[in-house]
């Protein structure tokens, strides 16, 4: 098998091809005669030995002539001096081609004083030995846990690895990097030289995850699950592969807060605990009761140790716990996921409430208090419910949702009232989805429909339908739950209803529907309550859908005139970058969006926050900023599918959709137009974004017919009239399909239509999209003077903006305009520019567009010279001379593109390249397609 070959079927070791294939190439450099050694490093469970396991067997089926000499690090056996260096010469053969046997050495004693003479005299013979060996074929060294191998060994594989040169041998080391202090000095400068390939082990992600579930366990994990199961593990393989073996399968198919420890982690925590020290025993079930807040001075109080750092130097040594220290705190730690949940597993109901009491007299947090102490009560406790409560109303009026709902969850479980546990829970169902964590509140929505008839019931049922996704199931609820509400008797209740039906209202991108229920929030509230707030940030947007962008502003100004310096401020900060984003105050919308973004910290809502993040990657990509955008859609997706919520995903999705596809990266890319894909009866915040997913996919691979045939029910969908303002620009891109579809006059109607609506407010970028699409238009129409014009008026209109993207896509085809109509000179010059600007954002695909128009036109990438004096280009260097129209003609048919796909992508008529390619086929004389594959070589 050759580097680079493996199919999903063949790797059995998810997130791991990539590195297997760089094992397999330092193997053939090896056969070649180059001594390699690689280090597989990673912490412990990261799969290195599983790895290893599989590369050797990789080499025995791909029938390579490989002798193996192999030892494995044991802490056991560490005390026992040359017992690795005994391992290796045992030769443990691979199977091959020519069936070489094993034989087995003179091994030395295995108790020797081991002096630098005697070290030399074993590394000596150990070189002899490889040199023999690779005589007849290569061989591989491999050492599994390098770190746990006793030291004479390891001083002997030091002198051996400098030893050996210019000879066919591979060594493999694996190497837990957090126990690297363990190696000699020696041959740690040794494996950190330049001369050592070092291949770090990742944790897996979540499709990994899911893709090792299918493969191994015939698990079908959603995103959310997986993601958990990541977060629990942090990643690594062995107690992923644990956990899915170990736990009943409807373990995933809900939200789950934790997950246990795997048998093996009990079994090992359990182990250690016994041989411990009670004071480490102490500090350990201390951790595991504090989580993240076992700060060193909350851990002594809370363990009753005395001298602690000696317990921290036992659990080092044990490599159970670790000291994180930054600059604000010092830390305690787990050293390995599920560590925590085995200790506090093994704790005794007694023990468990002890420390939760000590633990909340030393917590910092209010909240964190309160739920120690509601841990530690058993029973109902109506007094701890009210001060809970009291701490509801004071985290609700800063928009903490996120511990609002953990605490009137532990509040409801206090209740001595059935009626206080249900409205309690029914509030707490309600703060999840105001958080979004729409996963753990769709697990009580079950519960919360069994509860009798009230508006609280069908306001929380219509915000968690909202939040889903489900928009007519979100009107009804919601219209229920206004019917049911009595404005004069519970303004506030009747104004949370109202606020939901603001978020609705948003989420149709319905602007009366935001502006009539946001009014009615507001008088009912005072300013500064949430849910005034919430609809004060929304009201503005509402105001722009109507066409008042106007108005809109100056709501904004009055809104952050008065809005607090807490969680709630994101709420007006994403709401205004919104309407900076689509009035082209771009570089203020990516301000306040990243204001809106890390609002967790503050007690914030992740829904705002993730919201704001998929807003963040669509400005970043629009200011051509398109690394970072992708950094920050790999950032949210982990949040996302956790939380569940998929109102957002196709927002999110759509933005790496685009920028894959425009990258080439057709693979990635089609997995996130796959997952910016939406049901039927959703809402049009999710259509849309989906729907544009699709078309700038198809669009990219200069397929218009699918960006089309995508595109054509957003006229439906999302118009854009004198009372309605879209806020998705995507008239262009579809009057462009249009264009390239030959279907012009359709095209002409429609911008028409579209250039005769009123705007209250000029936005220099929809002026630009407007022109060129006229400029298509008009090309195609057969007046390229005209076209000119106006592809070079959206220029001048982007003039002072930086817009690298929506420049390049109106170069592009400006210049692909001017080359149909013979204006090589025009052309040339501004596919360059585009060229440029596609480069300068990585975007492959239009690179490579732009070097094929260039050719079509008869100017070479990067020529200088005029471009009508470029001459005909051959086929080959000795074949008959092709002309660059040819030429670009020969090279799509060639790689496999239809006679429409090659017409649409050069924008020509299909007679065009049915008439060039008789041409073609004359000149070469041949009579197929398939014999110009096999002719055409394009000349270097």
């Amino acid at each position: 098998m050759t580097p680079g070959h493996h199919s999903g079927a063949e790797m059995p070791l998810v997130g791991r091809a990539r590195v297997l294939d760089e094992l397999l190439q330092a193997l053939s450099r090896a056969r070649h005669g180059a001594v390699q050694t690689v280090v597989l490093s990673g912490p412990a469970g990261s799969g290195k030995t599983a790895l290893l396991d599989h590369f050797l067997a990789q080499c025995e089926t791909a029938g390579y002539e490989v002798q193996l000499l192999s030892a494995a690090g044991d802490e056991w056996e560490r005390g026992l001096a040359l017992s690795g260096y005994s391992q290796l010469m045992r030769r443990e053969p691979l199977r091959s081609s020519k069936g070489i046997e094993g034989a087995v050495l003179p091994r030395p004693e295995s108790e020797v004083d081991l002096t630098p003479a005697r070290a030399a005299h074993f590394a000596d013979t150990l070189a002899a030995h490889l040199t023999a060996l690779q005589a007849r074929s290569c061989v591989v060294v491999a050492v599994d846990d390098v770190q746990l191998l006793d030291e004479p060994s390891l001083r002997v594989l030091l002198f051996a690895l400098r030893r050996i040169h210019r000879q066919k041998v591979l060594f493999v080391l694996t190497l837990d990097h957090a126990r690297a202090h363990q190696v000699p000095p020696g041959l740690l400068d040794l494996l950190n030289s330049h001369r050592v390939d070092h291949l770090r082990l990742e944790p897996l992600e979540a499709e990994d995850v899911r893709e090792l579930a299918r493969r191994r366990f015939s698990l079908d994990l959603g995103s959310t699950a997986a993601h958990g199961l990541v977060r629990h593990t942090r990643g690594m393989p062995q107690p992923i592969v644990e956990l899915l073996g170990e736990l009943p399968p409807e373990t995933w198919q809900s939200w789950f807060p934790s997950l246990p420890a795997s048998s093996r982690m009990l079994a090992r925590v359990r182990g250690v605990l016994e041989t411990s020290s009670e004071q480490l025993v102490r500090v350990a079930e201390a951790v595991a009761v504090l989580g993240v807040a076992a700060t060193t001075d909350a851990l002594a109080h809370v363990s009753e140790v005395d001298e602690l750092m000696d317990a921290l130097d036992e659990g080092h040594r044990a490599r159970l716990l670790r000291l994180a220290v930054d600059p604000t705190q010092a830390l305690v730690e787990f050293v390995a996921p599920g560590a925590a949940e085995a200790v506090y597993g093994q704790l005794p109901p007694s023990r468990g409430q002890q420390l939760h009491r000590r633990a909340a007299d030393v917590v910092p947090l209010e909240g964190d208090r309160l739920g120690h102490r509601a841990a530690a009560t058993l029973g109902v406790d109506e007094d701890l419910a009210v001060e809970l409560e009291e701490f509801v109303r004071r985290r609700a009026q800063v928009g903490a949702w996120s511990d609002v709902a953990t605490a009137l969850f532990a509040a409801s479980r206090l209740s001595p009232s059935p009626l206080a546990r249900s409205q309690r829970l029914l509030r707490g169902v309600d703060a999840l989805v105001a958080s979004g964590n729409i996963a753990q509140a769709q697990m009580w929505a079950a519960a919360v429909e069994d509860m009798p008839p009230s508006p609280l019931r069908s306001s929380v049922l219509g915000y968690l339908s909202t939040a889903s996704g489900h928009q007519n199931t979100a009107r009804t609820q919601l219209e229920q739950a206004w019917a049911d509400s009595d404005p004069e008797r519970d303004p506030a209740a009747a104004a949370s209803v109202a606020q939901r039906m603001v978020l609705h209202g948003v989420a149709s991108w319905d602007g009366p529907t935001m502006g009539l229920w946001a009014e009615r929030a507001m008088a009912l509230t005072a300013p500064g309550t949430p849910a005034h707030i919430e609809s004060e940030a929304i009201y503005g947007l509402g105001l722009y859908a109507q066409g008042h962008t106007a108005e809109a502003e100056r709501s904004y100004v009055r809104a952050f005139e008065h809005v607090a310096e807490n969680a709630q401020k994101q709420r007006i900060q994403m709401g205004s970058a919104w309407l900076a984003l689509r009035t082209d105050q771009v570089e203020t919308a990516r301000v306040n969006f990243e204001a809106a973004v890390p609002t967790e910290q503050r007690g914030g809502s992740l829904r705002i926050s993730l919201w704001a993040e998929a807003w963040l990657a669509r400005t970043q990509l629009t200011l051509g900023d398109w690394d970072t955008a992708a950094a920050t859609v790999s950032r949210a997706a982990v949040r996302l599918e956790t939380s569940r919520m998929p109102l957002i995903r196709p927002l999110l999705y759509w933005t790496a959709a685009e920028l894959w596809s425009m990258r080439g990266d057709w693979e990635r890319a089609r997995r996130y137009v796959s997952l910016a894909a939406v049901q039927p009866g959703t809402y049009r915040a999710m259509q849309v974004p989906s729907i544009l997913a699709r078309a700038r996919f198809h669009e990219a691979r200069a397929d218009y017919a699918g960006a089309l045939e995508a595109m054509e029910s957003l006229v439906e969908i999302d118009p854009w009239t004198k009372d309605r303002v879209s806020f998705w620009p995507w008239q262009d891109t579809y009057v462009n399909a249009l264009v390239m579809t030959n279907r012009v006059e359709e095209a002409d109607r429609f911008l028409t239509g579209f250039e005769a609506i009123p705007r209250q407010k000029a936005v220099p970028s929809d002026l630009a999209r407007i022109a060129w699409a006229r400029g298509r238009i008009t090309a195609a129409q057969g007046d390229p003077d005209e076209a000119r014009d106006q592809f070079e008026a959206a220029l001048g209109h982007l003039r002072g903006l930086q817009r690298p993207y929506l420049r390049a896509r109106i170069s592009f085809a400006f210049g692909q305009s001017m080359r149909r109509a013979g204006k090589r000179g025009v052309a040339s010059s501004v596919l360059h520019s585009a060229r440029d600007l596609y480069d300068s954002l990585g975007a492959a695909t239009y690179v490579e567009r732009c070097d094929r128009e260039l050719q079509a036109s008869g100017v070479d990438v990067g020529l200088t010279g005029d471009p009508a004096e470029a001459g005909p280009v051959s086929v080959d260097r000795a074949g008959p001379e092709l002309t660059a129209q040819e030429r670009a003609v020969a090279e799509l048919v060639a790689t496999g593109a239809t006679n429409k796909e090659a017409a649409q992508t050069l924008f020509v008529a299909e007679k065009t390249v049915q008439y060039h390619l008789t041409r073609i086929y004359r000149k070469l004389g041949i009579r197929s397609r398939s014999a110009l594959a096999a002719r055409y070589r394009p000349t270097a």
